[in-house]
């Protein structure tokens, strides 16, 4: 064969492969080798298919600010923009969403003992906002207490006692009374006030150490429950109601900062990248599907979804102009090396 006919013949090779690549044929070629393709990967051992090293450099170039910047912090926003709209337009209650089973599962986790640590408790109970709302609260139940219950001026104390004693009225003696009381409350009020700046702290320690002791308790246990139940029975769209434009931002915003700050956190990357270098060690002579398998994980795919899935990506990369310049130098090469004649064989 002359050199011209090996031209011509490259050229025909490269123009066959770029139409054959991203036909229908191809398209259908994908889908029946799919399961052969997938068996074969699961047969292949892992240590070939996953580099320790490899994957800790991936896990450094996504912290790498500019990569955080430009796709990790966007990604995430994204990726939660689009739960909460979807959230937003959800009219399902949210027990509707939990699988069967799920229910009696998150039952038995309220039931554990210990479920809310009591630090927690601690550090709630000595907040300064509990600490306003509980004075207040004791505050105003004093005063009422005072109204109604105190024996000098409430209905059934002294004055009760006064109108027996004089049937037919008080006087001055009504009078002076009504003075009297204007008087106690108005000096009341300030010791009232004193008294609570710091019996409220006291009684918010109470209440925590009851919480901590009785917290297992079926009553509090059952209230766990309830909380849930009532979580449960609520629209989605109703459950983000009250999230407007402005929260769901900074939602949004905050879901960006702590996917970034998780990467870029060199503890936990190092900590993730140990623990995938000791689990591709230990099983590297596996095959993947045993390896998948000693994490509880057996892959079960629907291949007809997985090639229309797939097949446009593959498509729209076999006709990218660098897969098609690769494969073009792999025709060339092939050429190349054959020699100015060649002959037929016999």
């Amino acid at each position: 064969m002359s050199r011209a006919l090996f031209q011509e013949l490259r050229a025909r090779q490269i123009a066959f492969l770029e139409a054959r690549l991203v036909s229908d044929a191809a398209a259908r070629a994908w889908r029946r080798h799919l399961p052969e393709g997938f068996a074969a990967l699961l047969a292949t051992p892992l240590g070939e298919l996953a580099d320790a090293a490899a994957i800790a450099r991936v896990l450094d170039a996504l912290a790498a600010e500019e990569s955080l910047r430009r796709a990790v912090r966007p990604a995430a926003a994204a990726a939660i923009a689009a739960l909460l709209e979807a959230g937003r337009g959800e009219p399902r209650r949210a027990k509707e969403l939990l699988p069967e089973g799920a229910r009696d599962k998150l039952d038995r986790i309220l039931e554990q003992p210990k479920l809310v640590p009591e630090r927690l408790v601690r550090e709630v109970m000595e907040s300064d906002a509990l600490d306003a709302v509980m004075r207040d609260v004791l505050y105003d139940t004093l005063k009422e207490f005072s109204e109604k219950v105190n024996p000098f001026f409430a209905e059934w104390g002294l004055p009760a006692l006064l109108k027996r004693v004089a049937p037919f009225g008080l006087g001055g003696v009504g009078k002076t009374m009504g003075a009297m009381r204007g008087e106690f409350e108005r000096r009341l009020e300030p010791e009232i006030r004193r008294f609570l700046q710091g019996f409220s702290r006291t009684a918010m320690l109470r209440v925590h150490d009851i919480l901590v002791a009785r917290g297992d308790a079926p009553e509090f246990v059952a209230l766990r429950k309830h909380v849930a139940a009532w979580v449960l029975e609520q629209e989605i769209r109703a459950l983000l109601g009250q999230l407007d434009a402005r929260s769901a931002a900074l939602v949004e915003a905050l879901g960006a900062d702590v996917a970034a700050q998780l990467l870029r956190d060199q503890p936990a990357r190092r900590r993730l990248a140990e623990a995938t270098a000791a689990f591709i060690a230990a099983h590297a002579r596996e095959p993947l599907g045993q390896a998948l398998q000693r994490l509880g994980i057996t892959p079960v795919l629907d291949f007809d979804a997985v090639a229309a899935a797939t097949w446009p990506v593959v498509r729209s990369l076999c006709a990218s102009a660098p897969v098609r310049a690769f494969i073009a130098s792999l025709v060339e090469e092939f050429f190349d090396g054959l020699p100015d004649e060649l002959e037929p064989p016999a």
